[in-house]
Formats: C-alpha cells, structure tokens, sequence
C-alpha cells in the first residue's frame, strides 16, 4: 500500500510542473505562432487579390479568406474531441465537398494558403489537446514503425544475428575430442 501511495506521489509532483509549464508556457507561445501564420497566410490571399494573380471573380477567395477568420477567431478554443464529436448533416457535408472542389480547383497559390491554414488549424487542436495526444502516442509510433518496418525488421535481425554470433566464437587451439 505504502508503495502504490508513493508512486502516486511521485507523479502527481512531476506530473503538476510539467502541465503548468504546458498550458501556461509553451502552449501560449505554440497558438501565438499558429496565430500569426494564419494572419501572415490571410494577408498572402489578400495580396494574391491585389495583385491580380487571382482574379476578382475567383469563387475560391471568399472561401478560404472565411475559413481563415474562422480559424483565427476560434483558435484557442479548437480541439480535437471538438472536430470529431459534432454530427454533420448531409447537406452541410455536400456543401463542404462542393466548397473544397472549389478550392482545390483554384490557383495553386490559393490552395497552398487554404493547406497551411488547414495545418495550423490541426497544430491547435492537437495543442489543445494534449491528453488525447498521450493516448493516440503509442498508435503514433506503431503506424510510424509500420511505415519503416523493413528498416526495423533489419535492424532486428542485425541485433539477434551479432547476440547470437556471440555465442557462436570460432574454437581456437582446442583440442579435437578423440
């Protein structure tokens, strides 16, 4: 019992510094720079109209300009329980797959801003949550030793082939049993 108290102890002293320095330190800082990249990507799509690479009847610009204001005004509270758990009707599905060819049928300037601000939209549901991260961390890392299985199958074999060359040393001024 004694035992079970203390590693409960033990992690609640480092567990407590750890989530304040989170959420009062480095998350702050992560949506700040996630920030000013939607910002710096609003003003890129701006520009684009500006400049005429885009022109003024583009149906794609007020698409991804309103996502983009969407993302900013909502970026501290987005998470991921929060992009999964809301049932979608079907038109509002039909409607974003018509908006999204739309998009992707756009310039490639256009679609390269609507993908960085799809990035920092996810960077800040994954900053906000960061216990479901703890959880999906081991699927993480079996989906990336999947990807490179042959890498880490011949590194596994390599480890099992020089502990068993180990054992198998040459016998060296022995005599042959008669």
């Amino acid at each position: 019992m004694k035992t079970i108290l203390f590693w409960c102890l033990i992690a609640l002293f480092s567990g407590l510094p750890i989530y304040l320095l989170y959420w009062n330190l480095f998350r702050p800082v992560l949506l700040k720079r996630l920030k000013y990249r939607l910002y710096r990507c609003r003003d890129e799509v701006r520009l684009l109209l500006i400049s005429r690479a885009i022109g003024e009847k583009e149906k794609a610009y007020p698409l991804v300009e309103r996502f983009c204001n969407r993302a900013i005004a909502q970026l501290e509270d987005v998470d991921l329980p929060m992009l999964f758990r809301h049932k979608i009707d079907k038109g509002v599905l039909l409607e974003v797959e018509r908006d999204l060819g739309t998009i992707f049928e756009s310039p490639a300037p256009l679609r390269q801003c609507f993908i960085q601000i799809v990035a920092a939209v996810f960077g800040a549901a994954f900053a906000n949550s960061p216990g479901i991260l703890v959880l999906l961390a081991p699927i993480f890392f079996l989906g990336v030793t999947l990807l490179w299985f042959n890498k880490v199958k011949n590194l596994v074999i390599g480890l099992i082939k020089r502990a068993l060359g180990s054992f198998y040393l040459p016998q060296v001024n022995c005599p042959q049993p008669a």
